[in-house]
């Protein structure tokens, strides 16, 4: 398999390199709008860095910081009700009085997850970084060595997952469903990217090695024993189905399995539309310059204060 193309159609299954091609692919198009440029300075904005890189020559450097103020009071807006899931039988489905007892467990089911998973605290991070980053991602999947006070363990986790580290095929359209694949990056422990890798029986475990690759933003982040792991998704034109794969560039994590769902398992949420690019406009990129000129403002009013004599 040379580009790729026969996973789609289920004839074939990808291997790490053209799995590698692919996020290579997708990490030119993300530097192209330097987009990590625009999350690292959007990030270090809201937080208070807001004087770095900037040579102010002994003159004093106040923060008047509006931006974390304004994004706080407007995810706490939209995300002041907490979600809940409710599920009703229909009203034209045959014997609807029998399907009362499934109904209530499947509820109760949905309220146990949202517990377990916290999805009122995962949906503020989620709109969070929306505002912030321009887009907010939350990746949902089944994880098979979580307790859940049964002899079989496994439950189903979500978790909030950085723009910098999701990546589309079809990097011109935002719809999650119409994706060819998407590609999930993380950096992991080398030692734990062996573990696992041997634990799924894949025979090129110890070739896993550290790599210079890292989508970390700030890359005081990037570290000499951690490697580059990516999850790439993709659907299967012929039945439907998502399938995934489990990798590095120097070795497999885990090879191509089914995970039976017809939905690829993420939400995508661009605070505003962006036209023929699956990232968003943040929130604080156009209020950036104002934030500026009010540090300025407040600069030169202190400098002047610093400089004028009182009697």
């Amino acid at each position: 398999m040379s580009d790729g193309l026969g996973l789609f159609n289920g004839k074939e299954m990808p291997n790490k390199k053209v799995g590698w091609d692919f996020y290579q692919k997708a990490c030119d198009y993300n530097n192209s709008i330097k987009l990590n440029d625009t999350v690292k300075v959007n990030e270090n904005f809201y937080i208070g860095k807001q004087w770095e890189g900037v040579d102010s020559n002994g003159l004093p450097t106040p923060q008047f910081n509006i931006l974390k103020r304004l994004v706080g009071f407007v995810v706490a807006t939209i995300t002041t009700d907490n979600v809940k899931v409710n599920a009703t039988a229909l009203a034209n489905v045959p014997n609807e009085d029998e399907l009362t007892d499934p109904v209530r467990i499947v509820n109760e089911e949905f309220e146990a997850i949202i517990e377990r998973n916290d999805i009122p605290a995962l949906i503020r991070e989620y709109a969070r970084n929306s505002a912030i980053d321009g887009d907010g991602c939350l990746y949902t999947y089944w994880d098979d060595t979580a307790a859940n006070g049964q002899k079989v363990k496994g439950a189903i986790k979500t978790e909030v997952i950085e723009n910098t580290r999701v990546f589309f095929g079809n990097p011109n359209d935002r719809t999650v469903e119409t994706q060819p694949w998407i590609i999930i990056a993380r950096r992991t422990m080398v030692r734990l990217a062996k573990k696992r890798s041997k634990a799924n029986g894949c025979t090129d475990w110890e070739y896993i090695t550290s790599d210079s690759e890292s989508n970390a933003v700030d890359q005081a982040k990037v570290v000499d024993d951690k490697v580059t792991e990516l999850l790439l998704l993709w659907r299967n034109e012929e039945d439907g189905f998502i399938w995934g794969y489990e990798f590095t560039q120097s070795g497999e994590i885990r090879k191509p399995y089914s995970l039976n769902i017809k939905r690829y398992p993420i939400s995508w949420l661009p605070w505003d539309y962006v036209a023929d690019s699956y990232h968003g406009q943040a929130m604080i990129t156009g209020l950036i310059p104002n934030q500026i000129f009010i540090n300025k403002a407040w600069a030169m009013s202190m400098l002047s204060i610093m400089k004028t004599a009182f009697p």
